[in-house]
């Protein structure tokens, strides 16, 4: 009788921890990665370029409405801080997701007469010449930009995790204007090789951990290593 106790309790003990592991293995561990998005877009003056994106709903099972809890949005940690660009650094306080809904919880509401409504997002130029730049104002000239005038750009962190394969999804917003639903190239242009994402939509593919440049409303894509 004590045999078969004993071994009872090493069966029950052995499930347990089985089952602890494979619990493990089915959360990965963060993967935080440089992830640079560029989207050409001209605006008016004083207007402003939103980032709305992460996993397709129908693509995952798992996704709500609310950034906080849908497993369609995607860790950010934002590389631009400290700027003069009073209204980037509002918006991106607290934005802690890349997600296709509304402004997160603690993310600043209206600033400047706009609220924020998805990730923002700072003008980009590739002149060398202009006077201001995105690591001193928030705006202007940076060499990561080496597409042209009017590139918005998110410089994030990105938790390639809880990505598809190391692909994502975005699109951008301005005012109440969606980008339209878009039939993304193939092969985008670039030095990374990287192929196809493993599903469609009509979204802009991104990879992770890369320097990804698009154009509004446009099926065309550009995929660098990013730049040291």
């Amino acid at each position: 009788m004590k045999s078969m106790l004993v071994l009872a309790l090493v069966l029950t003990i052995s499930t347990q921890w089985v089952s602890a592991d494979d619990t493990a293995a089915a959360v990965p561990a963060e993967d935080f990665q440089r992830t640079v998005i560029l989207l050409q877009k001209k605006v008016g003056d004083g207007d402003f370029v939103f980032l709305r994106g992460g996993i397709n709903h129908d693509q995952r099972e798992g996704c709500t409405g609310d950034a906080e809890t849908s497993a369609c949005a995607i860790p950010i940690r934002a590389n631009i801080v400290g700027t003069n660009n009073t209204e980037y650094n509002a918006w991106s306080t607290n934005d802690t997701k890349l997600d296709w809904y509304e402004a997160e919880s603690d993310q600043p509401g209206t600033v400047a007469g706009v609220a924020a409504d998805g990730t923002p997002m700072v003008w980009t130029t590739n002149d060398v010449n202009y006077t201001a730049t995105v690591s001193s104002d928030g705006y202007g000239y940076t060499p990561l930009n080496a597409f042209g005038e009017d590139y918005w750009m998110a410089d994030l962190d990105i938790d390639c995790s809880k990505t598809e394969e190391g692909w994502f999804e975005l699109k951008g917003k301005f005012k109440s204007e969606w980008e339209s639903d878009i039939s993304q190239d193939e092969t985008c242009q670039g030095n990374a090789d990287l192929g196809a994402p493993g599903y469609t939509s009509g979204n802009h593919f991104a990879k992770c951990g890369h320097l990804n440049a698009f154009v509004f409303n446009s099926n065309a894509c550009h995929i660098d290593i990013v730049p040291e």
